[in-house]
Parts: C-alpha cells; sequence; structure tokens
C-alpha cells in the first residue's frame, strides 16, 4: 500500500490571481458604521440604501411612526430614521472607499513581498487591513 502525502494548496504562497480573488471579496463585505454594521457590495449600497432614501417616504415598508426597519449582516435589524439612513449611507460609502483603497494597496504589497502570503492568511480581512 503507498500512501501520498497532499498539501494543502491554501498554504501555499498565494498567485496574483488568488491575491485579486481576496480583494475583491474582501472589498463586498460588511462596512462598520455608528449605526451598526451594513452590507458594503454595490447593490446594497448603490441601489437598495440610495434606492430607500430617494423613496423613503413612499416606501410600503415604513413604520407606523415614519422609521424604515433595516436589516443588517447576520439577521440583524435596526429601526432607522430617513436622516439616520443617510448618514449611514454616507459612512458606508466613505468607509468602503477607505476600505476599497487600503485592499488596492495591500494587494500590490502582498504579490511584491517576500515571502508572498498564503491563501489562508489572506482569507482574513484582519490579515489585509493590519
Amino acid at each position: 500500500m503507498k500512501l501520498s502525502l497532499q498539501l494543502n494548496p491554501d498554504n501555499r504562497p498565494a498567485t496574483w490571481e488568488q491575491i485579486e480573488h481576496w480583494r475583491d471579496i474582501h472589498e463586498r463585505a460588511p462596512i462598520e458604521t455608528s449605526l451598526g454594521w451594513f452590507h458594503g457590495d454595490t447593490l446594497s449600497v448603490s441601489e437598495r440604501m440610495a434606492g430607500s432614501i430617494e423613496s423613503f417616504e413612499s416606501l410600503p415598508t415604513l413604520n407606523t411612526d415614519g422609521t424604515l426597519t433595516w436589516k443588517q449582516p447576520g439577521q440583524v435589524t435596526v429601526v432607522l430614521t430617513k436622516p439616520q439612513l443617510i448618514q449611514a449611507y454616507n459612512e458606508v460609502k466613505t468607509n468602503r472607499a477607505i476600505r476599497s483603497s487600503q485592499l488596492h494597496v495591500q494587494a500590490q504589497y502582498f504579490y511584491q513581498s517576500d515571502p508572498i502570503p498564503t491563501v489562508n492568511q489572506l482569507k482574513s480581512i484582519n490579515f489585509w487591513l493590519t
């Protein structure tokens, strides 16, 4: 009986394609604001949040007190007024732009570093932002 040893490919130095892949995933990760965590993907921000702000008063899902219950990551809900939704939207856009810039700079640094990080390391957003 012949035994073979296989190395975990996630523990090898990452390729540029793998670095790009994890950079892009982290760009879409939830964003922290002063009002809690919000989804950071383009659909959630550019369409759902912006659309809800634009049509806030006529949304059929408004609560009777004129607030909106918003679902955050992890099935958490938060009740927001229109000014609070605008505040969250602005913070998400700003924080997402800052994080995106950091991720792009870090991706290039990772690719040029010695040793190049492993895929396992790249999976953690904290590894990117420290």
